[in-house]
């Protein structure tokens, strides 16, 4: 590291706005100063999530130039039924002739892991080899399982869906939602927090539009919810679920809501015909449902783990890390 360059934690009064969106910028020029911007304004202005005291990353500076950055985003995690504070990674570039500067960043998280569960969902390769190093948790293989929309279900084959119980109703719009019936699913592993404002902010994201839709009691209380991204997969307009959730003791209920949106695709906007759910392995019950195909596919999750929480099951979704965000 340069004898006149700095690590420091990044503060927004330090290092201002603006000078960090226009070096994000080269970083990454095909995203716009203007969305870098909002994109920073997303993660820690509006992030229900952020405290006062929130780790918002480093800063590598080399006089009061910007040389390089690692950023995290405020997130919330539960862990026996208590929250557990937790940071999503984005956004790691350092200019080449500061590469010392680079591996005090990265390092800096063995400190910052031992309060944090830290989510790495978009590592380069050769990041992914040091998070293991440092004792990090990959998780790299799903399983996809394609389901067909509308008239094209009757291919999905069988069982047939359940049926919503009495009582409940599916909404899309949040502002139908009053609460949830709690914030996690299963007390004995490591998941996310969720609240009403989280699942706001999340569909808010200016990166990538993302729906939700879920089932609600006569109060509005919910209960089992879908988060959903529009994409395409090889030219097909697709949904992707990128988190299922639900604090039934059963999956009933949530497939219930997977089947309405194959019965109704409308009920969300824009004309898809396939959608798809991704298995982290941790719930049986998609191995059951009714589906076209299932495949192996790749993907790029690594956690950092507090000591106390290192050998403890973690459930992990794709709506988790800076993806998408």
């Amino acid at each position: 590291m340069a004898s006149n360059t700095q690590v420091i934690p990044h503060h927004d009064g330090l290092v201002t706005r603006d000078a960090l969106a226009a070096y994000l910028h080269v970083s990454w020029p095909e995203t716009p100063v203007s969305i870098w911007l909002h994109r920073l304004e997303f993660w820690w202005d509006k992030n229900p999530h952020r405290e006062a005291d929130s780790h918002l990353g480093y800063t590598a500076l080399a006089g009061e130039d910007i040389v390089g950055f690692g950023g995290f985003i405020p997130a919330m995690f539960a862990w026996q039924g208590q929250p557990v504070p937790g940071l999503y990674a984005t956004s790691f570039r350092v200019d080449e002739k500061h590469s010392k500067a680079a591996a005090k960043m990265f390092l800096n998280q063995r400190e910052v892991m031992q309060k944090h569960v830290i989510v790495h969902s978009t590592p380069l390769p050769k990041i992914q080899t040091a998070l293991v190093k440092m004792g990090g948790r990959g998780e790299t293989q799903v399983t996809c399982h394609y389901v067909a929309l509308g008239k094209l279900g009757y291919f999905n084959g069988q069982p047939p869906w359940p049926a919503l119980a009495s009582g409940m109703k599916i909404v899309s719009d949040l502002n139908e939602v009053t609460s949830l019936a709690r914030p996690y699913q299963k007390a004995d592993r490591i998941e996310k927090w969720t609240t009403v404002d989280s699942l706001k902010w999340y569909c808010l994201s200016p990166m990538r539009q993302h729906y939700f839709i879920g089932a609600v009691d006569a109060a509005g209380v919910l209960s089992s919810y879908l988060l959903i991204t529009a994409r395409r997969r090889r030219g097909i307009a697709t949904w992707d679920v990128v988190e299922t959730f639900t604090t039934r003791e059963t999956p009933e209920e949530l497939m219930a809501v997977l089947g309405t949106l194959v019965h109704e695709p409308d009920r969300l906007p824009g004309r898809r015909r396939l959608l798809t759910v991704t298995d982290f392995g941790d719930e049986p019950w998609l191995a059951q449902m009714p589906t076209l195909i299932r495949r192996k596919e790749q993907v790029c999750h690594y956690f950092l783990l507090p000591k106390d929480l290192s050998h403890a099951p973690k459930h992990t979704v794709l709506a988790e890390g800076d993806l998408g965000l």
